[in-house]
């Protein structure tokens, strides 16, 4: 079990609207390795962002197990869900999301003061990792003296700080222009791999999707390998 970073195993998930019942996963099944970079693609609302939401222990099935490491999620408290999420997920959505207050360096520094890390530790952290992503003269900036592809850098660079075991990503890269989008992925992917960080990254851009180690579908609640 300590080889798959991520395993979601028979994951169901129906809403209610009024009298109907839409199910939007049923019985879904993946598992993401140290390491491995895999796309998930489908179509609009077959469920993408709630498989994410779930993996990310955002919310929880109706049916199936979370497990991050090998460690069952089922019967966790929220208590315990939130430890997990802090110790071992990061997230990357379509938009940066990152504080506007404080600069690119503090953003990634406040992520890791978070999970107990001392405030040298996490300087030391956030400034090896935008040293990485190209964007070390940049520590000092707010946002708003930001690129979108340096304020993406920096939210990719905040999820990965704690060195979480999984990384899950929705549209990361959509609010980018293609050259931007593959400069920001390759970061992204540099790190994942040097790292042993199992990624699972939401897409419509079958491009990028393709690039990846594997991709699966989500349709009609079920997760299946795609072919591209």
């Amino acid at each position: 079990m300590s080889e798959i970073a991520l395993r979601l195993d028979g994951v169901g998930r129906t809403f209610r609207q009024g009298e109907r019942e839409l199910r939007v996963l049923d019985g879904a099944s993946l598992d993401v390795r140290p390491g491995e970079i895999v796309a998930l693609v489908g179509p609009s609302g077959a469920g993408k962002s709630t498989l994410l939401q779930i993996a990310g222990l955002l919310e929880r099935p109706d049916q199936g197990d979370v497990l991050i490491a090998g460690q069952s999620s089922a019967r966790m408290s929220e208590a315990e869900r939130t430890v997990t999420r802090r110790s071992s997920l990061g997230f990357v959505y379509q938009y940066h999301h990152l504080l506007p207050e404080f600069s690119a360096a503090e953003n990634i520094m406040l992520a890791q003061m978070i999970a107990g890390k001392s405030k040298p530790v996490a300087r030391q952290r956030a400034g090896e990792l935008l040293e990485m992503l190209g964007i070390a003269e940049r520590a000092s900036h707010r946002p708003a003296r930001l690129s979108g592809g340096e304020q993406q850098r920096v939210a990719i660079a905040r999820a990965v700080a704690n060195l979480p075991r999984v990384l899950l990503a929705d549209e990361p890269t959509g609010n980018l222009d293609p050259k931007t989008a593959d400069r920001v992925f390759a970061h992204l992917i540099q790190i994942a791999r040097e790292s042993r960080i199992g990624v699972l990254l939401a897409t419509h851009n079958l491009a990028l999707a393709a690039s990846m180690d594997r991709a699966v579908t989500l349709s009609e609640g079920q997760i299946t390998d795609a072919a591209l």
